[in-house]
């Protein structure tokens, strides 16, 4: 516990609200003893949002920091502009989805990969919530998972965060439950959907990214996409011993990564020690 609250006190959006943010963990707490889940939004744009209500941590970081729960997330709209067209993998409760549904605007696309059963329902319920102010009207949910192939394949359940909503394709065995899925590939996935292009590409699947993106090698060459992807995956280590497969791949393709830092974004060229996510740029994408 005393790790947690120093954590939360270190944390960006503490600093930047703390007043709010000691409310809202307050409210929560009394909503998890009620057994309360209310209807809150995700940013002062109004995105309306609802979680379980336990102490797990996607409940709790979406309730008491909503968008400064990620720095990529407080700062999307540095990557999804009007017009955009947003693949959101991993998109679990949609808090990604939402931000980049009203950034795109009614003109762009988002397509929200979420798989897993718990969390793909978690998202329809948050979808149809902002679906009257048409914020969410132009996203398409895909119950699959993204992968190198097409196919099936079996989502293991991740005990990191104790979160229900956390599943992998990659498995050490040390956590219980699992249930099967059917995979395909984001190259399949934008020809089936009829994709212009393809501008931003969020991709959060513990460990498995880079079969995300082997299976997308043509999007990602075609349409050269920004790439935020998470990396150092406990579980990823556990299995392959590394976690720098992302990260070569895209490297090999062309790419050069950046970090976001108190809403700085600096160049990086070394893989990161920590976990975090990280923002990758072709370097011949185009400007402006």
């Amino acid at each position: 516990m005393l790790r947690r609250l120093r954590k939360l006190l270190n944390h960006p959006g503490f600093r930047a609200e703390p007043a709010a943010v000691l409310t809202r963990a307050a409210l929560w707490a009394g909503c998890v003893a009620l057994r309360k889940r209310p209807v809150f939004s995700l940013t002062r744009e109004g995105e309306r949002l609802r979680v379980p209500s336990d102490l797990r941590y996607t409940s709790v970081s979406a309730f008491v920091l909503r968008d400064w729960s990620e720095p990529e997330l407080r700062e999307l709209h540095r990557f999804v502009r009007p017009g955009d067209v947003f693949v959101d993998v991993g998109a679990n409760i949609g808090l990604y989805s939402l931000k980049a549904a009203r950034l795109a605007g009614p003109t762009g696309r988002v397509v929200a990969v979420e798989p897993g059963r718990t969390a793909a329902d978690l998202l329809e319920e948050n979808l149809a919530l902002n679906r009257h102010a048409n914020v969410a009207a132009h996203v398409a949910v895909v119950r699959k998972a993204l992968s190198d192939r097409s196919g099936e394949a079996t989502l293991h359940h991740i005990a990191a965060g104790n979160d229900p909503q956390a599943f992998s394709l990659l498995t050490d065995g040390s956590a219980p439950g699992a249930e099967r899925v059917e995979t395909t590939t984001l190259d399949a996935l934008a020809a089936q959907l009829g994709l212009p292009r393809v501008d931003c590409v969020k991709i959060d699947v513990e460990g498995a990214e880079p079969l995300v993106i082997d299976g997308g090698r043509e999007v990602l060459t075609r349409w050269r996409p920004t790439i935020i992807f998470e990396v150092n995956s406990a579980i990823a280590l556990r299995q392959a011993g590394t976690a720098d497969g992302a990260w070569t791949r895209l490297a090999a393709l062309g790419y050069r990564f950046s970090r976001l830092t108190d809403g700085a974004l600096a160049p990086i060229s070394a893989f990161p020690r920590d976990f975090c996510n990280v923002v990758a740029v072709a370097a011949d994408a185009p400007k402006g």
